[in-house]
C-alpha cells in the first residue's frame, strides 16, 4: 500500500479584475455560478480567484487507488505550494503560427527580457496574507533598454485550512514603447497581465517522510468571462475528456451516453448561447429550441417515435475536422451547429476548420441518434454544491467546474487558452499538463494584448466569454456600444457588463458608462 497526494482542480482558472480589495471565487462545482455582485463597492471588477485542493489516495500493490480524505493544514500537517507564473506573450511567436516556428514577435529585441517572470513561489500555512506575483518586462536592443514596466500577474495566499488561492492580477496592459495598436492578435511593443504555470505541493506529516503531490496542476490567468452562467457549446473540459479517450483511456469511447449527463448539456448549451450572440442569429425557430418540454421530451425519447427528432438534430451538427479558412462564418444551412466562426485546426495549425463538437462529443451524439443511450430524463438536474458532494465526487468535480467555464473552440486564437489543449502533448495524464512545458506556455499564442481579440471577436467567436448582443433595460444592444477601437478596449474593459439571470431572462447587469454610452 502506498500513499499518494494530488492537487485538484488539475488545472484552475483564475480571472483578472481592477479591484483592489474583493475577489470571487470561480466554480467549483458544475452549473453552480459563482454569485454576482462581480463589482467590488467602489464599482471595480473583482478578479476571480483559483483555489487549490489537496487529496490523499491509497494505492494497492496492483496499481488501484481509493480516495482516503482532503488533506488540510494542522498542527500535525504541513503543505507548501509552490507556483510559477509567467507570460511569455511578448518573446513567442506571432498568431496564427503560419509554418514551423512561425515569425517571432518583437524582432531583434532580446528573448530573455520579454519574459514576463514572477519566479516560483511558496507558500506555507494557514490563512496568510496575499503575497504579490509579478515580474518585469524588459525591451532590449543591441544592450540598450529601450522601455520597461512592473506587471502584477496575481496574488497568493491561503485559507484557513492551507488550500492554495491564487487570485488573477488587475489586467493591465500597456506598451512602454509608446506603440500602437494595428493587430487583433500580434502588437509588438506590448505587454498584458495574463499568464500561466505550474502549481505542486509538498505534504509533509508528522512522523512520515515529505511527499511531492503526483503530476502537479496548473493555473492560468485569463480575462474575465462577462457571462459567467452561459456555457460555449464545446468547453476546455469537452477538449481534455477528448484527448483522454484518444490516448489514455480509449475505453471511453465504448462509452454508452447517458441523456441527462451527457446529451442534454450539449442540447442546453446550444439554446443557451443565444441569449450573447449577434440578433441576426438569436433565434433558430421553435424546432431548434431543444429547452422546449414538448421538443425536449421527443429528443429524450429512445423509442422508434423519437428516431426523427434525434436525427435531425444529428444532422444539422457539424463533422468534426471539417477543413476551411479560418474566420470563416458558419453555414446558414445544415450542417451549422454549433453556430460560430470557425477556427485553426489543433491537428495542423497552418490550417482551418468548421467549429464542431469534439470527436468523443460526436461519437455520443451518434449514439444517441441512434437510440443507443440511457433513456435517463427525468427533468433539469439539480445543481449540487461542492461542500454537498460525497468526498469520492469532489477531486474530480473541481477540475470538470473550472474547464467547463472555459472555451474549447473555435481557437483564432481563444480567450482562456489557445489550441494547444486540443493536443495530446500538451498533457501528461487525464487533464494535468505537463509539467515538463515552460510556464506561460498555455497563454504564450493568444492574442497580445488580449483586449485587441477581444474587441476584434465581436461576433460569433465565444460569447460567453465575450458577449455580442445582449439584453438591456433600453432593448438589444450592442455589448460594446461605445468602443471602437483597440486602444478603446484596453481602456474600457473595467467598465463592460455582466450577463446575469433574472426571472427566465440573462440580462446586462453592473454595466458603467464607456464614452457617454450606458
Amino acid at each position: 500500500m502506498k500513499t499518494v497526494y494530488r492537487i485538484y482542480p488539475a488545472v484552475g482558472i483564475a480571472r483578472i479584475g481592477n479591484s483592489e480589495s474583493a475577489y470571487f471565487f470561480g466554480p467549483e462545482s458544475p452549473e453552480i455560478v459563482p454569485p454576482g455582485p462581480y463589482r467590488d463597492n467602489s464599482g471595480k471588477i473583482k478578479p476571480q480567484a483559483a483555489r487549490f485542493r489537496i487529496y490523499k489516495f491509497i494505492r494497492d500493490d496492483f496499481g488501484k487507488e481509493t480516495i482516503d480524505s482532503e488533506i488540510v493544514a494542522n498542527e500535525k500537517t504541513t503543505i507548501t505550494w509552490s507556483v510559477h507564473l509567467v507570460n511569455r506573450k511578448a518573446a513567442g511567436g506571432n498568431f496564427p503560427p503560419g509554418g514551423p516556428g512561425g515569425s517571432a514577435r518583437n524582432p531583434g529585441y532580446d528573448r530573455a527580457g520579454l519574459v514576463v517572470d514572477a519566479t516560483l513561489r511558496s507558500i506555507s500555512g494557514k490563512s496568510k496574507s496575499p503575497a504579490p506575483l509579478n515580474g518585469e518586462i524588459d525591451f532590449i536592443r543591441n544592450g540598450s533598454v529601450e522601455g520597461s514596466a512592473k506587471i502584477d500577474l496575481g496574488q497568493l495566499l491561503t485559507d484557513e485550512n492551507g488550500r492554495l488561492i491564487v487570485i488573477g492580477g488587475p489586467g493591465k496592459s500597456g506598451s512602454p514603447l509608446g506603440r500602437g495598436l494595428n493587430s487583433f492578435a500580434n502588437n509588438d511593443g506590448w505587454y498584458d497581465g495574463v499568464s500561466d504555470g505550474p502549481v505542486n505541493a509538498v505534504v509533509e506529516v508528522e512522523g512520515e517522510a515529505p511527499l511531492t503531490a503526483e503530476e502537479g496542476a496548473w493555473i492560468v490567468v485569463a480575462p474575465p468571462s462577462y457571462a459567467p452562467g452561459i456555457e460555449n457549446v464545446t468547453t476546455w473540459y469537452d477538449q481534455a475528456v477528448n484527448v483522454a479517450s484518444r490516448n489514455f483511456s480509449p475505453l471511453l469511447i465504448k462509452n454508452v451516453p447517458s441523456f441527462t449527463r451527457h446529451i442534454y448539456p450539449i442540447l442546453k448549451r446550444v439554446v443557451m448561447i443565444h441569449w450573447v450572440v449577434e440578433e441576426r442569429n438569436r433565434h433558430h425557430g421553435d424546432a431548434g429550441n431543444f429547452l422546449n418540454p414538448a421538443r425536449l421530451s421527443k429528443l429524450a425519447d429512445k423509442t422508434e417515435n423519437g428516431r426523427s427528432a434525434r436525427e435531425t438534430v444529428l444532422n444539422w451538427l457539424t463533422k468534426p475536422n471539417t477543413h476551411v479558412d479560418p474566420n470563416t462564418p458558419p453555414r446558414q444551412t445544415p450542417p451549422s451547429m454549433p453556430k460560430v466562426n470557425s477556427g485553426l485546426d489543433p491537428d495542423n495549425p497552418e490550417r482551418g476548420e468548421y467549429t464542431a463538437l469534439t470527436e468523443y462529443q460526436y461519437a455520443l451524439m451518434e449514439k444517441w441518434a441512434q437510440g443507443d443511450f440511457e433513456a435517463d430524463w427525468t427533468g433539469e438536474p439539480t445543481p449540487v454544491a461542492f461542500d454537498e458532494l460525497p468526498l469520492n465526487q469532489q477531486p474530480d468535480t473541481l477540475t470538470r467546474a473550472a474547464l467547463e467555464g472555459c472555451i474549447g473552440a473555435p481557437f483564432f486564437p481563444g480567450i482562456e487558452v489557445t489550441y494547444v489543449i486540443a493536443q495530446a502533448g500538451t498533457y501528461q495524464a487525464p487533464f494535468r499538463i505537463r509539467q515538463t512545458l515552460p510556464p506561460g506556455f498555455l497563454t504564450e499564442r493568444m492574442a497580445l494584448p488580449w483586449q485587441a481579440d477581444f474587441l476584434a471577436c465581436g461576433e460569433l467567436w465565444w460569447p460567453a466569454q465575450r458577449p455580442v448582443d445582449v439584453i438591456t433595460a433600453s432593448g438589444l444592444r450592442p455589448f460594446s456600444r461605445g468602443i471602437e477601437d483597440y486602444v478603446d478596449m484596453v481602456r474600457w474593459w473595467t467598465e463592460l457588463g455582466f450577463i446575469v439571470k433574472k426571472g427566465d431572462q440573462y440580462v446586462e447587469d453592473e454595466r458603467r458608462p464607456i464614452a457617454g454610452q450606458t
